[in-house]
């Protein structure tokens, strides 16, 4: 009796899991969907903000992988809240890495900028804290995890705006709360115990209301999906597929393949080399200081359904047998059907490579 609450919530995410639509398969339909779509919900990680010089988490130098650095046991522990009421100043040690001072959007933000004015965007849901989506004008946007625009006091909630501990932060300090040091009549803030935290959302806090109040409401005006920049490790923004009609189609736009969600295609590589593609394509212009203009095509290799590898696709096993490193070495204008016909490509190895989940096993759920 005391598992059936577990076995009830892995057969609903199970249930919830969505199947591939069997319909959509290639990089023109993608355009196509682009083209029709109204009301086209984004979903955005790290990895559109990279190239503008803020660190990721997950990838082999991202934040993650530093953990002697930091002394951690777990990585997460850094966005943990327990942890930090214990240890801010592992926190503040690194926040300066992810404020957003000094930092321009990348072309990625300008896209979804562009379907805003093109009256497409449904909602830009953001699991960066790093504020680009509005520098770069984004009105439509919820900050699923929040960001460092405000901060508040962990003790009496105390709320500034995020510019009055930017200088602490820059500096790897832990800002006090002046409200509890004032009320407190301290005189030395280091004895103060009140700290002050933007307000991003850490493992074991709530969401922000505005997610429940939005989403609800999203998913039943949906009619595209595209997920941009992220692995969707990080519950629950990362339920948001199974939330959605199945009948939506989804995209995927990421370095990595991501392999315990079926999406309809999976466009995969530096999505600043994606973008400006799928622009051309579309015949939109997409205009960013770091873009040039150009009528040709940007080189990639199709893999069979639906898995289009471009310029900074990481991967890995037998794909790097037909040349596609982790910087695809040797793209060229070519399809795939076009590469030296001695190398004999098995599509079934290459998702087997890529760890495609299968819809006749349950592979697929997660522990």
């Amino acid at each position: 009796m005391q598992l059936l609450p577990v076995l009830h919530k892995i057969v609903a995410k199970f249930l919830r899991q969505r199947q591939k639509l069997p319909n959509i398969n290639t990089l023109e339909q993608v355009v196509e969907l682009l083209r029709d779509s109204k009301n086209i919900m984004v979903l955005t990680g790290a990895g559109v903000s990279v190239s503008c010089g803020i660190p990721d988490f997950r990838s082999e130098n991202g934040i993650y992988s530093r953990l002697s650095e930091f002394d951690l046991d777990d990585p997460q522990d850094m966005f943990d809240i327990n942890y930090f009421r214990d240890c801010p100043d592992v926190f503040y040690s690194f926040a300066k890495e992810i404020y957003p001072s000094n930092f321009t959007p990348s072309p990625s933000h300008y896209f979804i900028k562009l379907l805003e004015e093109k009256g497409k965007l449904l909602r830009n849901y953001t699991q960066n804290i790093d504020t680009l989506e509005q520098a770069a004008g984004i009105k439509n946007v919820l900050q699923c995890h929040g960001s460092f625009a405000t901060a508040s006091c962990i003790v009496c909630e105390y709320k500034v705006d995020g510019s009055e501990i930017k200088d602490d932060i820059l500096h790897q300090r832990v800002p006090r709360c002046p409200k509890c040091k004032k009320l407190r009549n301290e005189e030395d803030v280091e004895e103060c115990l009140s700290i002050m935290k933007p307000d991003i959302v850490f493992f074991g806090e709530k969401l922000p209301p505005e997610f429940d109040q939005c989403f609800p409401k999203d998913r039943e005006k949906v009619d595209l999906l595209i997920v941009m920049g992220s692995s969707l490790k990080v519950a629950p923004v990362s339920e948001i597929m199974g939330q959605i009609p199945h009948r939506v189609p989804q995209i995927v736009i990421n370095k990595t393949p991501i392999t315990h969600m079926q999406f309809d295609v999976q466009l995969l590589g530096d999505c600043d080399v994606i973008i400006p593609e799928l622009c051309r394509l579309l015949e939109w212009e997409l205009v960013h200081k770091k873009l040039k203009p150009s009528s040709k095509p940007v080189p990639y290799r199709f893999v069979e359904p639906n898995i289009y590898l471009f310029e900074g696709a990481v991967v890995k096993g037998e794909l790097g047998d037909i040349g596609v490193k982790s910087n695809v070495e040797g793209l060229n204008d070519q399809r795939i059907s076009n590469i030296d016909d001695s190398k004999e490509i098995d599509h079934t190895d290459l998702r087997q490579t890529l760890e495609l989940p299968s819809s006749s096993t349950l592979s697929h759920i997660e522990s």
